[in-house]
């Protein structure tokens, strides 16, 4: 097993100790599990599999499986969410990886497959939330918008079928503009999604409601690029896209049903917190300046967060190839803040986190500034999967480590419920639906 220590930062805090972050996987580039050596080499050959655009951007783990995004920036990327072992098998540390749940979803130009997958969420069911924005070769002149933006929820302890394929409306996700970057969800009122939509011209929050399959954007003004943010140099190259709302993360299932949002533009300083009850409520969130606070201010710019089911918020620095946290119990969030971990060579854009079964927390590396300049090379590590014993659970747990009450997702029809048993109005439905098909 691969075993690179990275620099352990210096705590100025004693209240949480970490392990340094420890590399279980890494890419010089991107291989698949093709259906034959003729598919790969035909791939290869008419550039629909180009190795250098294939790069890692999200991870969520669930039982022994780590699931992994590869968004569509550009073309000769013919897998776009995929799965492989969450520990190394024989040894092998840059294993290929497989695609979810199968090749036919896969395919681009059909609708019913995923086209540009960002990132995903799974809940403790074992249910995936993918967010798929509908466009391929997103970073190119000749970008395609033949799909919907849409939220699809897969079934992974059945195969990955689909439970529920949902295309936003075009007020709330625009097909040519749309970038759906980040989702973190809630078991509150029958099931509730907060997204993250970069859209470069009507940035926002997408909130998703399962129970009602409906959706709606809430936007601000602390949502988009800021000017004095939008410049940064990683490995003395300078990243100069303005990118608005990025990262995102929900305080941990409680009782009480009061959690809050926060959320940080990747071109910005701060980061930004909002009660969710103000995102759901139609009256509120028509004033939803009122009620945004401003955390407070970064050393650097942020693209992936999570927060644990203790409270505690992790933040990359991309400027600073560092991790660092915030334990929300604080009050101040200038003065509570702190580096767990930096590392020059081996922590360059941390991009993403995921708790795992084991209480370790993971992050994705991904050295995107490389691909976005394209100096990329093939020759050298690029992407990294690194992990940290925190013995904590993702946000979605209550903080004792039990899972909540979580919603039902019937298969094929939209219906839904508790644990408890269907209803009669419930069991009419799904009679009235099986009558008229």
């Amino acid at each position: 097993m691969l075993m690179y220590l990275i620099i352990f930062g210096a705590l100025v805090s004693t209240t949480i100790a970490h392990e340094p972050f420890i590399v279980q996987f890494q890419w010089n580039y991107l291989n698949y599990t093709w259906p034959s050596e003729e598919a790969y080499l035909k791939a290869d050959k008419d550039e629909s599999y180009v190795e250098k655009n294939n790069i890692i951007t999200g991870i969520k783990l669930w039982k022994d499986k780590m699931y992994l995004t590869i968004p569509r920036y550009r073309n000769g990327v013919p897998v776009t969410l995929a799965v492989t072992s969450s520990t190394p098998i024989n040894g092998q540390t840059a294993p290929k990886l497989e695609p979810y749940p199968n090749w036919d979803m896969q395919r681009i130009g059909d609708c019913s497959a995923f086209q540009f997958v960002q990132s995903i969420e799974i809940d403790p069911k074992g249910r995936m939330w993918v967010l798929d924005t509908g466009r391929s070769t997103t970073m190119t002149f000749n970008m395609n918008t033949s799909c919907s933006p849409r939220l699809v929820i897969l079934d992974i302890k059945n195969r990955g079928s689909v439970l529920r394929s949902y295309p936003f409306p075009i007020e709330v996700a625009h097909p040519e503009s749309a970038f759906l970057n980040d989702i973190v969800i809630d078991h509150e009122d029958g099931g509730i999604a907060y997204i993250v939509d970069s859209d470069d011209k009507n940035p926002g929050i997408i909130v998703f409601s399962l129970q009602n399959n409906t959706s709606w954007k809430v936007s601000h003004e602390s949502m988009k690029a800021k000017p004095d943010a939008i410049g940064f140099i990683i490995e003395q190259t300078r990243v100069t896209q303005s990118t608005p709302i990025n990262g995102i993360a929900l305080s941990p299932a409680n009782t009480s049903g009061d959690r809050t949002l926060y959320y940080t533009p990747l071109s910005s300083f701060n980061i930004f917190a909002v009660p969710t009850k103000v995102l759901k409520s139609e009256s509120l969130r028509d004033n939803i300046g009122q009620y945004i606070r401003v955390l407070g201010r970064k050393p650097s710019q942020t693209d992936g967060m999570m927060m644990s089911n203790t409270g505690i918020l992790y933040f990359g620095l991309l400027a600073d190839d560092a991790v660092s946290m915030w334990d929300s119990k604080n009050p101040s969030f200038v003065t509570g803040q702190r580096i767990i971990s930096r590392d020059h060579h081996l922590m360059q854009w941390p991009t993403s986190f995921a708790f795992d079964e084991r209480d370790q927390l993971w992050c994705i590396t991904n050295r995107l500034h490389t691909f976005l300049d394209n100096s990329l090379n093939i020759e050298k590590p690029n992407f990294r999967a690194i992990m940290a014993r925190v013995n904590m659970k993702s946000y979605q747990y209550f903080e004792n480590g039990s899972s909540p009450e979580l919603p039902t997702i019937t298969a094929g029809v939209n219906s839904f419920s508790s644990h408890k048993e269907l209803t009669i109005a419930s069991l009419l439905t799904l009679l009235m639906v099986f009558i008229m098909h």
